[in-house]
């Protein structure tokens, strides 16, 4: 495991895994909310298992992995936006416009995100 001192690359490299925590964060919220919401069916409940899982383990692999620079964890990160384009496929096909709309504001984000770190986790190793 090598760490990444703090002085390489720009503050936007270094602190690119935040963006991860954030979003898992908010998919964790969502969870929640799915979870206690008073007319959960097992759709919803299992939807709601699902979201509190991946925030939650995109969370420990930002915290992790990604903010030491670690190229496994780039790897994992790199999934949100396969995740992110099927659940807007999903939203489209459903006509939850709404959904699909937050799905691609998701999905800048966590481009972005991936683009920052790239830097930092595929460096040279010594």
């Amino acid at each position: 495991m090598t760490n990444v001192t703090e002085q390489e690359g720009s503050s936007l490299e270094r602190y690119a895994w935040t963006g991860f925590v954030a979003l898992g964060a908010f998919v964790v919220l969502i969870g929640v909310s799915d979870l206690t919401s008073s007319g959960s069916n097992s759709t919803l409940q299992e939807n709601a298992v699902n979201e509190l899982f991946i925030g939650l383990l995109s969370i420990v692999v930002a915290i992790g992995g990604l903010r030491c620079g670690e190229r496994w964890a780039w790897y994992a990160m790199s999934l949100w936006p396969v995740w992110i384009v099927v659940q807007g496929a999903r939203a489209l096909s459903a006509a939850k416009s709404a959904e699909a709309i937050s799905a691609v504001v998701f999905l800048m984000i966590v481009l972005v995100a991936l683009l920052l770190s790239y830097r930092r986790s595929f460096r040279p190793r010594a």
